[in-house]
């Protein structure tokens, strides 16, 4: 049989087996309110990670992530047939960004300034907005 806490405001809390209403009447007369409870075991508060792009799978940690990266780049180097590897750039590095892609930075900066210009005129999709 199950066990309800109910709580009077004469007498206080109290258990009673087998009854589920959210209000009773107590021995001493009053009407007494249902304690609800949730009991949660912290170690099942787990967080679950997110979603990074980069890897392309959801990852706890920093070593999940490096290890995920590391076998990603061993795969492309077998798939490619040649050395693969992966530097970290800053996003607001410009020079290094046009290096990566292969652009002029002068290039970059012109297209950033495109971008920029319709932005603020609301042109660009808000999908496409960052």
């Amino acid at each position: 049989m199950k066990w309800f806490q109910y709580k009077c405001p004469q007498c206080g809390p109290f258990d009673v087996d087998g009854i589920a209403d959210d209000k009773i009447q107590c021995r001493c007369g009053a009407t007494a309110k249902r304690v609800y409870q949730v009991s949660v075991v912290k170690s099942t508060l787990k967080p679950f990670g997110h979603w990074d792009p980069v890897v392309g799978a959801y990852v706890e940690n920093e070593g999940q992530f490096k290890s995920l990266l590391s076998k990603g780049v061993d795969a492309q180097s077998e798939k490619l047939n040649m050395d693969c590897k992966v530097t970290a750039i800053d996003a607001r590095d410009t020079e290094g960004l046009a290096e990566l892609h292969g652009q002029d930075v002068s290039e970059r900066k012109e297209a950033q300034a495109v971008y920029d210009g319709l932005l603020k005129h609301g042109q660009v999709p808000k999908e496409l907005q960052g």
